[in-house]
């Protein structure tokens, strides 16, 4: 899919939003603080990854959020640490559109990313759909990054919950990749949740990553988008 294909597919799932209704009464800081530690099956390889959002929604219905990270690939590459920073606008306690910033140590090069994202979370359904496009600081590796994300966590669950999605990038020195998931998750009254999930990759092989996550207030509006964001150990 193209970088154009799949921003037409962010702008119509945006124009869905309603235009009009009650937007948030309180601008209180919200997000999230993630630890996480995985496993590449395929290439026998640990990773491990601590990332952050913190960000605030004004009574106008605009926001913003940011995003802070590090992670390590073992044996492979250094400490990556990554930023981000999303601009948004939230028309009903539902719906958010907006645009995001991302830029990533890659080591030897550096990345940064611009994309179109919108977010659905109704309570027990949500979906987060975003293209990117990626431009290579050091060199000549300029390409895309897109994907959706989806999760069911219905209240008589008794605290459990279902989440999938996919990922894939484009024009990498290695060629494209992509990773599809599934994973469930158990959310604790004390605004925390334990998470299992398991990734296989375009190159047939098999991930699993288990995470803790404690959340601040409402929780983050969108997801974080960088590489280990998105692509767990790959």
């Amino acid at each position: 899919m193209t970088k154009f294909a799949f921003c037409a597919a962010v702008a119509a799932l945006a124009a869905t939003a309603p235009l009009a209704g009650p937007v948030r009464a309180e601008n209180a800081l919200q997000g999230n603080l993630t630890f996480e530690l995985g496993r590449n099956t395929g290439k026998s390889r640990n990773f491990k990854h601590i990332a952050t959002s913190l960000g605030t929604t004004f009574a106008s219905g605009i926001g913003l959020q940011l995003d802070m990270s590090v992670g390590k690939y073992e044996r492979v590459t250094s400490t990556q640490p990554t930023a981000g920073l999303h601009v948004y606008y939230a028309p009903t306690e539902e719906w958010a559109v907006g645009g995001f910033l991302t830029g990533e140590d890659q080591r030897p090069g550096n990345y940064a990313y611009f994309g179109l994202e919108a977010a659905y979370d109704s309570g027990p359904l949500a979906a987060e759909v975003y293209a990117a496009y990626r431009n290579d600081r050091a060199a000549t590796f300029d390409g895309e990054r897109y994907g959706v994300e989806l999760a069911y966590t219905p209240e008589n669950w008794s605290g459990f919950g279902l989440f999938g999605g996919g990922h894939s990038e484009s024009g990498l020195p290695g060629g494209s990749k992509s990773i599809a998931y599934v994973g469930t998750d158990y959310r604790f009254k004390n605004d925390t949740k334990l998470a299992l999930t398991l990734g296989h990759t375009n190159l047939n092989e098999n991930l699993v990553t288990l995470g803790y996550q404690i959340d601040f207030g409402k929780g983050a509006t969108f997801s974080r988008r960088h590489s280990q964001g998105v692509f767990d150990g790959y």
